[in-house]
């Protein structure tokens, strides 16, 4: 059984680099595909079967394509905030990092949004 949450946090950091290579590889249908699987994930939907055969079509190995791993630990001590999705879809945190820009979420369109760390 899959986490949908860490399944579409995987994929909205992974569609930039998804899209620039629909955009390359792909056609003009390729690129509807990827975003009708970004409206799926975006409704809730299940995702992940059409997904890994856009990216075989793609030629992007997919033994590992959702084995989504948590970002790297944050820095100690922990902030006092994180930014999360901002439309609660899925499970993607970030730490904030004095010197980056605040990431957004690929699938919303929106910043992350900052969350207050409860003690």
């Amino acid at each position: 059984m899959t986490d949908h949450r860490k399944d579409t946090a995987w994929l909205c950091k992974q569609l930039p680099g998804l899209r620039r290579l629909a955009v390359r590889k792909g056609t003009v249908q390729t690129q509807q595909q990827l975003e009708a699987i970004v409206e799926t994930a975006r409704t809730g939907g299940e995702f992940k079967e059409p997904l890994v055969v856009l990216a075989r079509s793609l030629g992007v190995g997919v033994d590992d394509l959702m084995s989504w791993r948590a970002d790297p630990m944050p820095p100690t001590p922990r902030p006092p905030v994180r930014y999360v999705c901002p439309v609660e879809l899925c499970a993607r945190e970030w730490p904030p990092e004095p010197s980056k820009r605040t990431p957004s979420c690929e699938i919303a369109g929106r910043q992350l949004r900052a969350e207050r760390e409860l003690d």
